[in-house]
């Protein structure tokens, strides 16, 4: 079974988190995240992880089926709107802005002990160069399985089958979100994988398939315009009237909680 709560393994402290709306926010740092996942592969746990932004959020306050499949899942904070939030409602920033697209590599830069690695998603090709340029840069561990991501409903027990073939310690899920979260959900108590992340663009990335923001972008948490730029006929609606809408939708609900008297819970357990 999944490891929901990293906080609740032996001797492990407490951790702040946002709750909002049945979506919850681990306030960690990545040292502290770096430690509860290799307790995770030294133990055989089972830790499904996803990066929560702004665009995750608001796709879960307005689909209460991707909210409820994001509670079995460890969320950490990923991005200015996720930040912005927190301020909104805990009075603070989370800790440490963790986006996967760094974390991940530093993850595996950090992890000397060997592990296996199952690439699951993006578009037919994009995960064996992702492999390959992976196994260059982290010759320590070993991709023992690749899957594009563009398989139907009925593919997904062979999908299951493959990975658990492969018996990957990583897996790691490029479908986008929801897809990935969803799919991390529903499937990972079949999984034999010891972490389970969604990824999102980070196979693209891995490949060559996509550019990243430059660091002065990434440093002033830019990121999101230089994609917006590159992109702007796919990512014109999620970079701009989403983000009204998202902003709306917290404010509102920031003040439904005034007005009741009962501000948005934020957990320590």
């Amino acid at each position: 079974m999944p490891d929901r709560a990293l906080d609740m393994a032996p001797g492990a402290a407490s951790i702040d988190r946002l709750d909002l709306e049945g979506v919850s926010i681990s306030d960690l740092t990545r040292d502290e995240l770096f430690a509860r996942l290799h307790e995770a592969l030294e133990r055989r746990t089972q830790v499904c992880l996803g990066f929560c932004n702004a665009n995750m959020l608001l796709k879960a306050l307005c689909a209460p089926a991707y909210a409820t499949a994001l509670r079995s899942l460890v969320l950490v904070s990923d991005g200015l709107g996720i930040d912005l939030c927190s301020l909104l409602f805990r009075g603070r920033f989370f800790r440490q802005n963790l986006n996967g697209t760094d974390l991940i590599p530093a993850f595996l830069a950090a992890e000397t002990a060997p592990r296996t690695l199952f690439l699951l998603g993006a578009k037919p090709g994009i995960a064996a160069t992702a492999a390959r340029n992976l196994a260059l840069v982290y010759s320590q561990h070993r991709v023992v399985g690749v899957r594009h991501g563009y398989f139907s409903p009925e593919e997904t027990g062979a999908v299951l089958a493959e990975i658990n073939a492969a018996s990957p310690d990583i897996l790691l899920v490029a479908l986008g979100n929801p897809a990935q979260e969803q799919f991390i959900a529903e499937h990972a108590h079949r999984i034999d994988a010891r972490l389970l992340m969604g990824v999102g663009a980070l196979l693209d990335y891995g490949a060559g398939a996509a550019v990243r923001a430059p660091a002065a972008f990434r440093l002033v948490r830019l990121e999101w315009l230089f994609r917006l730029l590159r992109e702007p006929r796919r990512l014109g609606r999620r970079y701009t009237v989403d983000i009204v809408v998202f902003a709306a939708m917290i404010l509102r609900l920031r003040l439904a909680s005034l007005v009741r008297g009962r501000p948005v819970r934020v957990a320590r357990s």
